[in-house]
């Protein structure tokens, strides 16, 4: 019996490293973001909702991408509960000059994606946008056939109308044993050679984070592994300068610490992850902005959901200072628990930050900033 289990984990290591070695030769430069002139800015801070009821009972994990003329798109995945086969993916988009964002809309449902695919689908979740500027608009999500989020596999759909018509679903072949466990949350990024630099982890056999490469077309054509062991998942990543990166991930252990690596050549190879200074309840972290200003949403307390703030760090997030509490309320009048999470952050190329998080899982909460009033705070 412990030569067969010795054999099998023999076949699986020289599976990883035939799958891992014959990924093509890419280039790790990153792309630069693009930056407008500087001008005048007067402070802007707006909080507000997405709607304000919902058409599912259930709302969590949502994104929101910039795209032309300054539009936003965000989306979630709703239901009567997480994981509920009635779950579908939802979007809703605001105009630069609009005050209101359009009603819900099903972007995705099971029996798409299960279309798409040629294959039963159990859940869908966590979708994540990435948008080229104009009217092409990635996004990437997890479904899952058998089993709970562990199992998850990574699909890809692509917009070339700003979002309001999408392609087939396609499923990325991310782990050479089974395609089983690689999952996503944090915001993808571009490579100067096109190619998606893309966040994500596992959940199975151990918990670990990840950076795969995919071309445009959602191919796989490498991945690095971020750490090692059983407690850090759902990594975000910044980019900092000559090709580095930061990279702040949720803690899935006792120790409740937000956990940092850093990267040169581009992700090519990363530092042993650390833990910081900042509180983390086993939940998801968003951050954005380069080495001279670096914003961080996050839930600021040990235990619970209930508390999100925004801090930053002007030192390439060797330290960090809280700028601001955004929600703290532990209990409801009925004394119920409260939660504000998963927070996904962006930031444009005028300074302007585009915050969507759960709220109370009812609601999507919005809030708009910019970087004059950042600098205010």
């Amino acid at each position: 019996m412990k030569l067969l289990v010795f054999i099998s984990a023999v076949v699986v290591l020289a599976t990883v490293a035939l799958w891992q070695s014959s990924n093509r030769t890419v280039s790790w430069n990153i792309q630069s973001e693009k930056q407008s002139a500087s001008t005048e800015q007067q402070p802007v801070f707006q909080k507000s909702f997405i709607f304000q009821q919902g058409p599912t009972d259930s709302v969590h994990s949502s994104s929101i991408v910039s795209l032309a003329d300054n539009e936003l798109l965000a989306v979630w995945y709703g239901g009567s509960r997480e994981g509920a086969s009635d779950v579908a993916i939802y979007s809703s988009r605001k105009g630069a000059d609009e005050t209101d964002w359009s009603e819900p809309e099903v972007l995705l449902d099971h029996d798409r994606v299960a279309n798409d695919l040629g294959r039963y689908i159990r859940k869908l979740g966590n979708p994540v946008l990435l948008s080229d500027g104009t009217k092409t608009v990635w996004m990437f999500f997890v479904s899952t056939t058998i089993g709970g989020w562990s199992t998850s596999t990574i699909n890809m759909v692509v917009s070339h109308d700003a979002g309001r018509s999408w392609g087939s679903t396609k499923r990325l072949i991310s782990s050479p044993f089974l395609n089983l466990s690689t999952l996503v949350k944090g915001r993808p990024f571009f490579y100067q050679d096109g190619t998606i630099g893309l966040p994500a982890y596992h959940e199975l056999a151990g918990k670990f984070a990840e950076l795969l490469r995919v071309t445009q077309d959602g191919e796989v054509v490498n991945k690095v592994r971020i750490t090692h062991g059983r407690y850090t998942i759902q990594p975000s990543i910044a980019k900092l300068e000559n090709d580095r990166l930061l990279a702040l991930m949720r803690n899935t252990d006792a120790t409740r610490n937000v956990v940092r690596a850093y990267a040169e050549k581009g992700g090519q190879k990363w530092s042993d992850a650390e833990y910081i200074d900042l509180n983390n309840p086993d939940a998801a972290i968003s951050v954005v902005g380069n080495k001279s200003a670096l914003v961080l949403a996050y839930n600021d307390a040990k235990w619970d959901r209930y508390h999100l703030a925004l801090s930053v760090s002007v030192n390439a997030g060797m330290n960090w200072e809280k700028r601001l509490i955004l929600e703290s309320a532990e209990l409801d009048k009925q004394g119920n628990k409260l939660e504000f999470s998963y927070p996904f952050l962006i930031k444009t190329a005028k300074g302007e930050y585009h915050l969507v998080y759960t709220w109370q899982r009812k609601r999507i909460a919005y809030v708009h900033f910019n970087q004059a009033w950042l600098e205010q705070q």
